[in-house]
């Protein structure tokens, strides 16, 4: 089978062009077309900056570039190998779970506690008479609670139907409001991005450090061309979603929606 280069070197010699013809109309350098010819762009780092150039050089030789381009990111995704001590792994912070399991195992014991100190085994009923009486002391404070449960509970009953129409009037507004989603890109490590808007202006075209982030409202639409799609993590709104793709595979014009996730 042959390669993309092999292929673009066969097109151009069949139409009898120099790589000085074709550097002169396409106005692409001719280093750059020497190294889509033999096949060298598969260890450059900008790589997805090239996948135009193929594009162009296919058309003007009228060659199918779609299926260069599929052939290309073939052999982009078979020459690159996962280098997994390069990877970031995400740790999840477990301090939560902790917090949780100690508050569930201390309801447990307390609960525990109160059924063998004051509930009769024999009638599985609750012994009041072992339950201890108030002290005088908390008396005035326990008095005071129970006025404030009563005339909370009356004034609840009354803004029931007040916080019902509050509710439905703050629904009501939400829905009017254009709520901005922002999406963001964060490198997991090197790679090279770029995005274009809708009218394929270029919104952003650099090779991004890693743990480098670039956020942006999604309904700007943004078309993402990316080296490593493996290298990008992608939050909408503050929450992970996953990775944009998965690792060596070349992003190519790729719209992200509020709903995505991996």
């Amino acid at each position: 089978m042959k390669t993309v280069g092999q292929i673009l070197l066969i097109g151009r010699k069949s139409k009898n062009l120099s790589i000085s013809d074709i550097s002169i109309e396409l106005k692409i350098s001719k280093s750059i077309i020497i190294d889509l010819e033999n096949d060298n762009i598969l260890n450059n780092s900008d790589i997805i900056f090239h996948i135009g150039h193929l594009r162009s050089y296919s058309n003007f030789l009228e060659l199918d570039s779609d299926t260069i381009i599929k052939n290309f990111k073939d052999q982009v995704s078979f020459n690159i190998k996962e280098d997994k001590k390069n990877i970031t792994p995400i740790v999840e912070n477990n301090f939560f779970k902790i917090e949780k399991f100690f508050a569930a195992s201390l309801i447990l014991i307390i609960f525990t506690s109160f059924y063998f100190l004051f509930v009769d085994e024999k009638n599985n009923e609750i012994n009041f008479a072992l339950v201890p009486d108030i002290p005088e002391s908390l008396e005035p404070i326990v008095e005071k609670v129970n006025t404030f449960n009563n005339n909370y509970s009356q004034s609840n009953s009354l803004d029931k139907s007040n916080l019902i129409n509050n509710s439905s009037a703050i629904a009501s507004i939400e829905n009017d409001v254009d709520v901005a989603i922002v999406a963001t890109l964060k490198m997991l490590n090197p790679t090279w991005l770029q995005l274009r808007d809708e009218s394929n202006n270029i919104v952003l075209s650099k090779l991004m450090d890693k743990d480098e982030e670039f956020s942006y409202e999604l309904k700007l639409n943004y078309n993402i061309t990316a080296g490593n799609a493996g290298n990008i993590l992608v939050l909408i709104d503050g929450e992970v979603r996953g990775k944009i793709g998965k690792f060596g595979d070349i992003l190519d014009s790729f719209v992200l929606f509020k709903d995505f996730t991996n």
